[in-house]
């Protein structure tokens, strides 16, 4: 069963006397409030400001089946280091991003690429329909989008989970919270049809220090047929925050990706 971070206690102590106007659901018998989740998950994500760790990869899509190793540094809110290995230790390349710009390394080629981070640059990086909050997601667990701050559509109990739906501009999202340590567990993206185009998993959650963190975390891409996951072996919280730096071979060829 997941471990509830001790974070969570205090924010449900604090809370739970300030939602009864709330719409809940009970589950063993416990009213569970999304005022308390969404506390409990923004104080847990707060306490991280700087992550680092290693694990691996791995992309599934209708062309391609790869996965490797990897090691990576982010910073929040704004920059990501990842440097991926292949079969061997065999270097297949590295990427720094932040929200405006990106450094690419393809070591096979020798060739360090930049350019603006937009959809159509990360598409050609890692081969999938990421945004770049998809990408720090993949790193640091789910979270409530920022538009989905009132009070949800409806809570219901499935799975042994607590489920809060949320109208979106896509059509509908759909939250699976642990009752135990009300994290999210997972995060269905539906459209206006209520056909599910995106699922987020989190999955083995550890406590490291004040803070609970995914150590399996899933994007499926339903339409397209496209996923990418990722297995942690081991993450440092809060290590520093010295300056990310991508090392380049002085030889390598630049190129720049237009927006």
């Amino acid at each position: 069963m997941m471990r509830a971070a001790p974070v969570a206690a205090v924010v449900f102590l604090i809370t739970l006397h300030g939602c009864a106007t709330s719409p809940a659901v009970k589950f063993s018998g416990k009213p569970v409030s999304p005022h308390t989740a969404r506390n409990v998950v923004n104080a847990n994500h707060d306490l991280v400001r700087s992550l680092s760790g290693a694990g691996t990869i791995s992309v599934e899509t209708p062309e391609i089946a790869q996965s490797g190793s990897f090691e990576f540094q982010l910073h929040k809110p704004d920059s990501l280091l990842v440097n991926v290995e292949g079969p061997f230790g065999i270097n297949v390349g590295s990427v720094l991003l932040t929200r405006d710009s990106f450094l690419f390394y393809n070591s096979f080629q020798n060739q360090v690429v930049s350019g603006p981070v937009n959809a159509n640059n990360l598409r050609r990086i890692f081969r999938m329909e990421l945004t770049f909050d998809e990408l720090m997601t993949l790193f640091t667990g789910g979270s409530f989008f920022r538009e989905d701050d009132g009070d949800p559509e409806s809570i219901v109990e499935e799975e042994n989970q607590v489920v809060l739906i949320y109208h979106s501009g896509e059509g509908r999202r759909r939250y699976f919270v642990d009752p135990v340590s009300m994290l999210i567990t997972r995060v269905q993206h539906l459209d206006n049809f209520g056909k599910m185009f995106l699922e987020e998993r989190f999955e083995r959650f550890r406590t490291l220090g004040e803070v609970s963190l995914p150590r399996y975390i899933r994007l499926t891409q339903h339409t397209a047929r496209r996923a990418v996951s990722v297995s942690f072996s081991t993450l440092d919280v809060n290590p520093g925050r010295a300056p990310l730096v991508l090392d380049i071979p002085a030889n390598a060829k630049r190129i720049r990706w237009k927006e």
